[in-house]
C-alpha cells in the first residue's frame, strides 16, 4: 500500500500500479475497514481500480495522524487476514436488439458475429466490478470477451437513453441516466438505476459481480422498458 497526498482534505492509498481482477475485493474490503475503524473522520471513499481516494475531516485530524491511522487500519486488516468472501451477483435484464443496440450493426459486421452468437458471449460471463464511475451507479464492468471489444466511438454521442448497456474496449458499463457518451451501444436494461431511487445509491460497489441475461421485447416493455 502507498498513501500520497491528494489535495488539502485527501488522500490517495494505491495498491498496485496495473489493473488486476484481485484489487477490487481488496480495495472494497479495505474502504469498508476505513468506514468501520474511522468514521468520525471519513468523508467519502471513491475506489477505482487500483487505487482509493479518501476526503477526511480536516478539523478533526491532520494529514500525518491520519496517515497513521490509516496505515494501522491496513496494518490489521493484513494481520487478521481478513477477505471479503461475501460478493454479490447482480443480475441484469437486457433487450439486445438493433431499435435499442445502435452499434449492433457496426459490431457485428467487423467481429463476423451473428446477433446470436454476440448475445451468448456477452451475457456469458459474470462482470467484476473494478470501480465506480461518473454516478454512483456507473459501474465499470470486465473483462468482455477479445471476441467483441470495440474501442470507444470517435465522437460521443450527445444523448444515451438511460439503461443502454455499452462495450468500450475490455469494459462494459449500464447508462444509469440519459447523457452524453462514447460507449458502443449494444442493447438496454428496463431496471431503472436512477437515483430517483435512494436503493440504487448503494446497488453497485466494488468487488462484486454483474451478470447479464436476454430478455425478448415483449419482456423489456412488460418490465418497464421503452423504445
Amino acid at each position: 500500500m502507498k498513501i500520497i497526498l491528494a489535495g488539502e482534505d485527501s488522500i490517495l492509498i494505491y495498491f498496485g500500479n496495473k489493473i488486476d481482477p484481485s484489487l477490487p475485493n481488496i480495495i472494497a474490503n479495505f474502504a469498508n475497514q476505513l468506514q468501520n475503524q474511522l468514521p468520525e473522520y471519513i468523508l467519502n471513499l471513491t475506489p477505482a481500480y487500483t487505487s482509493l481516494l479518501v476526503n477526511y475531516n480536516l478539523n478533526l485530524i491532520n494529514y500525518g495522524q491520519f496517515c497513521e491511522k490509516v496505515q494501522h487500519c491496513f496494518d490489521t486488516l493484513v494481520n487478521n487476514h481478513i477477505d471479503n468472501n461475501d460478493s454479490t451477483i447482480i443480475e441484469i435484464p437486457v433487450y439486445y436488439d438493433f431499435e435499442v443496440g445502435f452499434d449492433l450493426k457496426k459490431l457485428l459486421s467487423e467481429k463476423n458475429l451473428n446477433l446470436a452468437t454476440f448475445v451468448s458471449i456477452h451475457s456469458a460471463t459474470q462482470y467484476l466490478i473494478y470501480a465506480i464511475g461518473f454516478s454512483p451507479v456507473f459501474a465499470f464492468l470486465g473483462t468482455v470477451d477479445k471476441r467483441i471489444q470495440m474501442p470507444r466511438l470517435p465522437t460521443p454521442r450527445i444523448k444515451i437513453p438511460a439503461g443502454s448497456v455499452g462495450i468500450a474496449d475490455s469494459q462494459t458499463a449500464i447508462y444509469p441516466t440519459d447523457s452524453s457518451g462514447g460507449w458502443n451501444i449494444v442493447g438496454r436494461t428496463p431496471i431503472d438505476l436512477s437515483l430517483n431511487n435512494l436503493d440504487n445509491i448503494n446497488k453497485f460497489k466494488t468487488g462484486d459481480w454483474v451478470k447479464f441475461y436476454a430478455i425478448t421485447r415483449n419482456e423489456f416493455i412488460d418490465k418497464g422498458g421503452t423504445i
